[in-house]
């Protein structure tokens, strides 16, 4: 319960400073209806709920073996570079890079990343 205070008072003060950017700019705030504040709202949220996507799948897609096994034959993958594709969320889309490998033996490409990232 403490973790979710620090994280309270974490988002408070990052929306302070981003407020204080928005006067810095000028912004004529004074024109604003609620529509434009609940848009401003939903855009932090959606760039907040991005980035925290972000971060926490490359925690799941981290480094994987060198020659990782070929779920098929479980002959040793070679190294074909990176896969970036999208993954739908509640809160948007979420490019997810992933680390692609092809097996010599039954020419098989495969993405050995960590399972608990596929739905």
């Amino acid at each position: 319960m403490a973790r979710n205070k620090t994280a309270e008072e974490r988002v408070k003060t990052l929306v302070a400073e981003l407020l204080a950017d928005e006067l810095a700019e000028e912004v004529d705030w004074q024109a604003e209806n609620i529509n434009d504040i609940e848009d401003g709202m939903v855009r932090i949220g959606d760039l907040v709920a991005r980035e925290f996507g972000l971060q926490k799948l490359a925690r799941h897609t981290g480094p994987v073996p060198e020659h990782p096994p070929c779920p098929d034959c479980g002959h040793a993958g070679k190294h074909q570079g990176e896969r970036t594709r999208d993954v739908i969320t509640r809160r948007g889309e979420v490019p997810l890079t992933e680390a692609k490998y092809r097996c010599p033996k039954c020419r098989r490409h495969f993405f050995p990343s960590d399972r608990s990232a596929r739905a």
